[in-house]
């Protein structure tokens, strides 16, 4: 079984992304409330949406890395 190390890396990015989202949202919504004084909906609550994004852009990249490799193959350019 051949073992794809850009895929590899790129899960490994994301699962990082998405532990350090866990970890930190609920920290700035805390440091945020403390910070005003009272509970508000702020940036704070951007934190996943904006991790999430980060993923898709990820995901987006490597999909086009792929492609361009598959593209080239099939073209003669093996490599």
């Amino acid at each position: 079984m051949k073992i794809n190390k850009k895929k590899l890396i790129v899960r490994i990015i994301e699962l990082i992304i998405i532990i350090a989202t866990i970890i930190v949202t609920p920290l700035a919504i805390k440091y945020a409330t403390a910070v005003r004084g009272y509970d508000a909906i702020g940036g704070e609550y951007l934190i996943p949406i904006m991790s999430l994004l980060a993923i898709l852009v990820i995901e987006d990249i490597y999909q086009a890395s792929e492609e361009k490799k598959e593209k080239e193959n099939k073209n003669g350019k093996i490599k």
